[in-house]
């Protein structure tokens, strides 16, 4: 079984398009950017959005 051309063509847009913008926002309200791998894992990236929405965010910690 191999892999394509074109499957690495959809990974790399995936990264790029969809991971990535998603890694700046979680580094920016002061989270670990790899938790944007999560949001590959399709059901449990709507789990992890709610425990995001629902944390104390770290960034949050430096103000008060």
């Amino acid at each position: 079984m191999t892999v394509s051309f074109w499957h690495w063509i959809i990974v790399l847009a995936m990264l790029a398009l969809y991971v990535w913008p998603i890694s700046l926002i979680l580094k920016r309200i002061g989270f670990s950017p790899w938790w944007s791998l999560v949001a590959l894992l399709g059901p449990i990236a709507w789990i992890g959005l709610w425990v995001l929405a629902r944390s104390r965010w770290p960034i949050e910690d430096r103000w008060s």
